[in-house]
């Protein structure tokens, strides 16, 4: 059997995470399954070391064996690493001080090397680290069948590191597979071998004859089912069988493995004690040497996490972490079922705002934790009140409400009845608790007759309500927009700055998270205001789109973007991605294609160099013609991304449709995630979910370095915020651009 010190088996599964479990059992399957098929060792390896250099970002991996002589290592397999690079390695010979892997061989023990500079174990190999910057290497023995060091699995990576338990488990699994693939390299009873694996694999494994009689199961698969491996032997699968598919899945499965040789995919089956449960399963065909099948391989992995994950994943992207209500995407979609079954029974309909009064005050003193505990009540009452039709939260103590009216009566009973239930004392920390709410209402058709307009007037009575002392309800009427005159001035105002030269761009880096390297800037518009001085997008994009003055900003704003982007590289500086927003109106009322193209055109920049950031909103706004103008950008030959993902939809449904290149996760979420078990689920799930549909994923937002250090954990490819610089002017931007080294 292959041999495993105790040094190197100390890492064991109970110490990672179930993330973690299920990347390590991946690899094992891959190579398992590609040794099954017949796969050769010398590829086999090379696929096992490029599998492991993805779980360690930055990384290259590499295997030496010992010449025939035992008195030397020479390189294997380094499918990372060029061949001439490569072959100075060759001819080292184990010792105390040969590096990484000359010290695995020499001392059959594990050797984790955190700075390859320093460390006396790499003396005679200094230079080669310096030349090829590896700053840390760890690696592993290789064992034959009969225990002895054949050879070193290393990883080595370009920065200074310490493994974690998941990486040396991962070393660990690594140098396990390449002894086994080195030895069925010389050995012709395979089956034998692979039942070696089995034991003391994590994964369910039976084998079967050609008349799929059970003739062996692993441990992990009689753990798995929960029959002992008496129970089982001699019988056939379908002891296993939930009863949930039809004839026909199995006599299809059936019919690929006569013709592939192999299946794969999800399957239900049933536990001893009768409970169903999902699954994935490999089934592999083995042929004798004249070809007829002697025996067949099943591989199973139980599924039930990740289902559970995804479930996970669903609620989060169409609900609120902390308080379980639907999130505003939900609600808008819901509110508008309300409006629409209002106007069908004749019945009029109130979106109401609710804002705890005080909270701040509350939050500061009791603790954040103290008030997730107060919002969650809240929204438990809200949820419980007969009188609420729909609800969500808005956003930090604020909570929106849908309720269908038949009297003005009959609301202003309905207020007051959701004001009584917030007012209930609250038991925290044993203490009772009393809270005071205050509401704004805006009704339909009276005040609008869609969420877009109804919400901010809500909003606005509500404000009203907190200036009349708190703890009231108040009606939304005209009056309150008593801003009316100056949005109409500063409407005209903006029109004039387009031309007058009055706007100008900031940009903010974007960096890769793995390298520290910069990778894009993100403009971002300005208005140099003569009167009011600079003036940040959110007092005039808001505006802009209202009164469709977005279309030609948006055009200035992409004209100014590549034009600024073609004249650094003309200046010499390395070429950079440059990302600029559209916003729903853009899309909607502008040839959007034509105002890219002669962008482009003018600027002379390539469009590989534009980025184009879109919001689910602008997405999901016109479902039927979305999709086709997607593909017409991307035939462009730029790139797409999802701006503030997160915040609205979120659906694994769109994000097949659209081709878009990578989801940019929302600030919001981002800022609290050091500190909001809830928010880092969030962050994490949408970073997970983007790298199974192969998208690059950003984190916005980013301030702090715990903030950094949570979103590194989750495996986020890049990062943007004033932890590394606040949106800067194109000249500044330019100094910075020439002293940070950039990703190729």
């Amino acid at each position: 059997m292959i041999k495993v010190s105790a040094a190197i088996a100390s890492s064991e599964y109970s110490e990672l995470s179930s993330e973690e479990q299920v990347h390590i059992l991946q690899v094992q399957q891959i190579i398992l399954e590609a040794m099954a098929l017949g796969g050769e060792a010398h590829g086999v390896i090379s696929r096992l070391c490029q599998l492991e250099e993805q779980l360690l970002p930055n990384s290259v991996g590499t295997v030496m064996l010992l010449d025939k002589n035992r008195q030397a290592l020479n390189v294997y397999a380094a499918p990372s690493i060029p061949a001439d690079s490569a072959s100075r390695l060759n001819g080292l010979r184990p010792g105390p001080h040969a590096g990484s892997c000359g010290n695995a061989v020499y001392s059959c023990q594990p050797q984790f090397v955190q700075n390859t500079f320093t460390d006396e174990r790499w003396r005679d190999l200094r230079h080669l680290a310096h030349d090829f910057n590896l700053c840390s290497c760890w690696s592993m023995p290789v064992f034959s069948a009969q225990g002895e060091v054949v050879g070193s699995f290393a990883l080595s990576s370009f920065e200074h590191r310490q493994p974690a338990p998941f990486h040396r488990k991962l070393l660990e699994i690594g140098a396990a597979l390449v002894g086994i693939a080195l030895e069925r390299k010389q050995s012709e009873a395979s089956l034998k071998l692979f039942e070696q694996v089995f034991k003391g694999s994590e994964e369910g494994i039976l084998i079967t004859d050609a008349l799929t009689d059970i003739l062996y199961v692993n441990q992990a698969l009689c753990r798995l089912m929960g029959f002992a491996e008496e129970d089982v032997i001699g019988r056939q699968p379908r002891i296993f069988s939930s009863g949930r598919h039809a004839p026909g899945f199995y006599e299809d499965m059936w019919r690929q493995l006569a013709s592939a040789g192999h299946w794969r995919g999800e399957i239900w089956n049933r536990r001893r004690n009768g409970e169903i449960f999902p699954e994935w399963l490999n089934i592999t065909a083995v042929r004798n040497d004249d070809g007829v099948i002697s025996h067949y391989i099943g591989i199973f992995s139980d599924l039930s996490e990740r289902k559970h994950a995804e479930q996970r994943i669903s609620f989060l992207s169409t609900h609120d972490a902390l308080t379980g209500l639907p999130n505003r995407q939900q609600f808008r979609e819901r509110f508008a079922a309300l409006l629409r079954q209002a106007a069908a029974t004749g019945a009029d309909a109130a979106l109401v705002t609710l804002d705890i009064d005080h909270f701040k005050l509350l939050n500061d003193s009791l603790g954040h934790a103290a008030g997730d505990s107060l919002l969650v009540e809240v929204a438990k009452r809200i949820t419980a009140c007969a009188e609420v039709d729909i609800a969500c939260r808005q956003g930090g103590d604020e909570f929106l409400l849908g309720m269908m009216l038949e009297d003005g009566q009959a609301l202003e009973s309905r207020l007051q009845k959701l004001q009584e239930l917030v007012a209930m004392p609250i038991l925290l920390d044993g203490r009772p608790l009393s809270l005071s709410c205050s509401l704004g209402v805006a009704r339909c058709p009276r005040d609008g007759d869609h969420v877009d307009a109804l919400t901010p007037r809500a909003g606005k009575a509500r404000d009203a309500a907190k200036a009349m002392g708190r703890n009231v309800w108040c009606f939304y009427e005209p009056h309150m927009d008593g801003n009316s005159l100056e949005h109409l001035s500063l409407s005209h105002e903006l029109r004039e700055a387009i031309g007058a030269g009055q706007l100008v761009l900031h940009y903010q880096p974007q960096v890769d998270l793995a390298s520290g390297r910069l990778i894009g800037a993100e403009a971002l518009v300005r208005w140099r205001h003569p009167s009011r001085g600079m003036m940040s997008p959110a007092a005039f994009i808001p505006l802009a789109e209202q009164t469709g003055a977005i279309v030609p900003l948006g055009e200035w704003v992409l004209a100014e973007a590549c034009r600024q982007a073609a004249a650094w590289q003309a200046a010499g500086l390395p070429p950079l991605m440059v990302a600029v927003n559209l916003s729903a109106v853009q899309l909607r009322r502008g040839n959007i294609e034509d105002t890219i193209a002669r962008a482009l055109a003018d600027s002379g920049l390539e469009s590989r160099w534009l980025e184009i950031e879109l919001t689910e909103s602008a997405l999901l706004h016109d479902m039927e013609r979305m999709p086709a103008l997607i593909a017409r950008l991307k035939a462009l030959g730029l790139r797409l991304s999802i701006d503030d993902f997160g915040t609205g939809y979120s659906s694994l449904a769109y994000l097949k449709q659209f081709r878009v290149d990578s989801l940019k996760i929302d600030q919001s979420f981002v800022r609290d995630m050091a500190s909001d078990s809830d928010a880092a689920a969030i962050v994490t799930a949408i970073v997970q979910m983007g790298h199974t549909l192969n998208l690059f994923t950003i984190a916005e937002g980013v301030e702090d370095q715990a903030v950094l250090d949570s979103l590194r954990a989750t495996g986020c490819d890049a990062v943007q915020g004033y932890h590394y610089s606040r949106p800067l002017p194109a000249g500044e931007f330019a100094v910075l651009l020439a002293a940070w080294p950039v990703r190729d």
